[in-house]
C-alpha cells in the first residue's frame, strides 16, 4: 500500500540554507509528492518560480513561529505523512525511505538520527524525557549510531516524519508553541494517546547546529516545558511529582539568576498565568485523548540528567536518588 508524503520546511531569513534543505528533500529515493516552504520572513529570495514544480511557498505575512507555521503547512496538504525538516538540516537521500520503513499502523512519529556537520558525531535523535519535563539532545557528541529502529520517548524535531491522521487527532503542534520544545510536547502527547514514537538510526540528516544560550531561547524552553508538564501529566501524577517539580523550579531559577536570564524565567511564569484559561482547555483536550496511563509513560522517562549543553556537569548521585523516587511514584499510580 502506497502513502503520499509532503515535506515541510519553515524558513526564516536564511534562503541559502532553506534551498539546501529543500534540495535534499527533492532528492529522496522515496519521492515526496510536494514540499511546502513556509516563509516566515517574507524573503524575496524564496520566489516560487525558482523552485522545482513540486515546491509550494506559503507566505503568512508575519513570523508565525515554528509550530504554528508547521500547522499551516499541514492544513495546506492532504498527504498521508508529513516530513518536517529544519531549514538548516540536509537529509540523506534515503532518509524518507528508511523512516517510512520503520513505521507500522500504530506509529505516529518516526525521527531520524541527526548528525553534526561532517556526519561523524551525533547532534540528537533519540532524546530523553526527564521526570521534570526537561529534555535534551540524546547522545550529543557521541559517534554515529548504527542499529535497528526502536521506540523512544522523544524524537528530534530537526527531521521528523509524522502521520497526518495522528497529527490532526492530537491537534498538531500547540499554536502557542512559537519556538522550541515542540517536538517533545508532540511526542509526549502522541504516546499518551496510544501512538508509537520511533527512532530510525539508519535515516540520517546533517544539521548545522549550535546551542544558542540567548535569554529568549530559555524563555521559550521554560514556558513550553511548563505548559506541557501541566497539560500532559494526570492530576495524580502532578501531585506525586510536586516535590520534584518544585525543586526543579528552584534550581532552574537559581541557574537563571546566575546566567542573567531570570527576567525571562519570570516572564515564562507570567505568560502561563495569562494563558491559564487556554491551558485549562488544552489540558482537557489532551486528557480526553489519553489511552495510556502515566504509570506506563513514567517507566520510559529518565531520572538521569545530561546538562552539558547548558554548560553544567552531571549532578553526581542525584540520578540514583531520582530513580528511587520515580519507582515510588510509579508504584503509587494506577495502571
Amino acid at each position: 500500500m502506497t502513502h503520499s508524503t509532503a515535506g515541510v520546511v519553515v524558513s526564516y531569513a536564511d534562503a541559502t540554507a532553506t534551498r539546501a534543505a529543500v534540495g535534499s528533500l527533492l532528492r529522496q529515493t522515496a519521492p515526496l509528492e510536494e514540499v511546502i516552504v513556509v516563509d516566515n520572513a517574507r524573503d524575496e529570495r524564496l520566489e516560487t518560480g525558482a523552485w522545482d514544480e513540486r515546491v509550494r511557498v506559503l507566505r503568512p505575512g508575519r513570523n508565525l513561529g515554528y509550530g504554528p507555521a508547521c500547522n499551516l503547512a499541514a492544513a495546506a496538504t492532504q498527504a498521508d505523512w508529513l516530513l518536517f525538516c529544519n531549514p538548516d538540516a540536509k537529509a540523506d537521500e534515503r532518509c524518507l525511505e528508511l523512516l517510512l520503513a520503520a513505521a507500522d499502523e500504530r506509529t505516529a512519529i518516526v525521527g531520524a538520527q541527526v548528525l553534526l556537520p561532517g556526519a561523524r558525531a551525533v547532534n540528537a535523535g533519540d532524546n530523553p524525557l526527564h521526570l521534570s519535563g526537561l529534555s535534551w539532545s540524546g547522545r550529543f557528541g557521541e559517534p554515529r549510531e548504527d542499529g535497528p529502529p526502536r521506540d523512544v520517548a522523544v524524537a528530534s524535531g530537526a527531521a521528523l516524519l509524522v502521520r497526518r491522521a495522528a497529527f490532526e487527532q492530537l491537534g498538531g503542534y500547540h499554536p502557542s508553541c512559537f519556538l522550541y520544545y515542540d517536538d517533545v510536547d508532540l511526542a509526549w502527547r502522541a504516546r499518551l494517546a496510544g501512538w508509537r514514537v520511533r527512532f530510525q538510526p539508519a535515516a540520517v540528516v546533517e544539521h548545522d547546529f549550535s546551542f544558542e544560550r540567548g535569554a529568549m531561547k530559555w524563555y521559550w524552553l521554560e514556558r513550553n516545558r511548563l505548559w506541557s508538564v501541566l497539560a500532559n501529566y494526570s492530576a495524580r501524577a502532578l501531585v506525586l511529582l510536586a516535590p520534584l517539580l518544585l525543586v526543579t523550579e528552584l534550581a532552574i531559577l537559581g541557574f537563571a539568576v546566575r546566567r542573567r536570564w531570570w527576567r525571562e524565567k519570570l516572564r515564562a511564569y507570567a505568560a502561563l498565568w495569562r494563558a491559564r484559561h487556554q491551558l485549562r482547555q488544552w489540558r482537557a483536550h489532551v486528557q480526553r485523548l489519553r489511552r495510556v496511563a502515566d504509570r506506563e509513560l513514567l517507566r520510559a522517562a529518565t531520572a538521569d540528567l545530561d546538562l552539558r549543553l547548558a554548560g553544567l556537569r552531571r549532578p553526581g548521585p542525584l540520578p540514583a536518588v531520582l530513580e528511587r523516587y520515580k519507582s515510588a511514584v510509579v508504584a503509587l499510580l494506577p495502571g
